[in-house]
């Protein structure tokens, strides 16, 4: 039985959870799609002690709204995603609360997951806190989501595995909340956010979005960075990836963040309207909603310059399959 009393110091049973989780079965899948759902990840009671954590540190004015940050010609603009709080274990204030035990233990003995993980995966991840990050966050409901994104978009970000635990359990159909994931030229798959269960994916070539929210919603993300993401191979596209021949390579390798955007332009759209439509009064004339779906357009102009990109990012729409609104099920492991 794991322990839910953190004992200064001494691992408390999170990890040795994860390592016998985190098989190698479950490595293979997340190589070969990108992405695995493993459920009971450290086990019910220590997840509950994360959720009562998690609330503390919300009910006691510990977690910051939500702000994304975008380059303009204008300068930087700084957006804030509706009903969505969140707190980062690199602020030095959270790493000397007593109350958050079990958090401050995953940060600061993050290592131990990273060489569960090197043992398993080829992904190169690289030890220190300067090398994770540990996020906290609370949707509050009232439509609260994330449009669609990479967790690494290209450099300098240095990502290359995203965990993500849920800490949910009494949610029910109909809250929303969900994790969308939009593996490139493939169906979407649509995972609940279930108590004491994680979601790990390539941080740099799985494309994903949080589902509106209606009720309460509460989980925290580990992203691990990597020493091999983001090569010169990784983030410039050639000519010879603008042929059908490509396809696979891209649906295999982060070249696929150039294209996305204009390939799923629509639904890039429509998820910023969900994301930032209802905030200042509601509507697509919020001022946020203007700005993002602006440089939505932007980025697709500076894209679609030339007739042969023109022509296979059309190629490539005709591929994708139709995003449905229930997805595939994603078997847990």
């Amino acid at each position: 039985m794991l322990k839910t009393v953190m004992e200064a110091g001494k691992d408390v049973g999170w990890c040795g959870a994860v390592e016998t989780n985190v098989t190698a079965d479950v490595c293979k899948e997340l190589l070969d799609k990108g992405f695995v759902v493993v459920d009971g990840i450290f086990g019910r009671g220590t997840s509950e002690t994360f959720y009562k954590e998690l609330e503390w540190l919300y009910k006691n004015g510990h977690m910051l709204p939500n702000q994304v940050q975008f380059q303009t010609s204008g300068g930087p603009v700084i957006l804030e995603k509706p009903n969505i709080f969140e707190a980062d274990m690199h602020d030095s204030k959270l790493t000397k609360l007593s109350e958050i035990g079990h958090f401050r233990q995953v940060f600061e003995n993050g290592d131990k997951l990273v060489n569960i993980f090197n043992k398993l995966v080829p992904l190169g991840l690289k030890e220190g806190q300067k090398h994770r990050t540990v996020k906290l966050q609370y949707n509050s409901g009232g439509g609260g989501c994330f449009p669609w994104h990479y967790d690494n978009p290209s450099r300098p970000n240095n990502r290359g595995l995203t965990m993500l635990v849920y800490l949910n359990s009494d949610w029910v159909q109909g809250n929303g909340g969900e994790l969308e994931l939009l593996p490139f030229l493939e169906r979407n798959v649509v995972i609940p956010p279930l108590m004491d269960r994680a979601v790990l994916f390539l941080s740099d070539r799985v494309l994903h979005r949080v589902l509106p929210c209606n009720s309460r919603r509460l989980c925290f993300t580990i992203w691990f960075d990597s020493a091999t993401v983001n090569s010169d191979d990784d983030v410039f596209l050639k000519a010879k990836h603008l042929k059908p021949s490509a396809v696979d390579t891209l649906k295999s390798t982060s070249l696929q963040r150039i294209l996305s955007r204009a390939v799923y332009r629509e639904e890039y759209e429509q998820s910023l309207l969900d994301c930032f439509g209802h905030a200042e009064g509601g509507g697509v004339e919020s001022r946020a909603c203007k700005i993002s779906l602006k440089l939505h357009s932007a980025h697709l102009q500076g894209l679609l310059k030339d007739d042969q990109m023109v022509e296979f990012v059309e190629y490539l729409r005709r591929l994708k399959p139709p995003v449905s609104a229930t997805g595939e099920s994603a078997a847990s492991s």
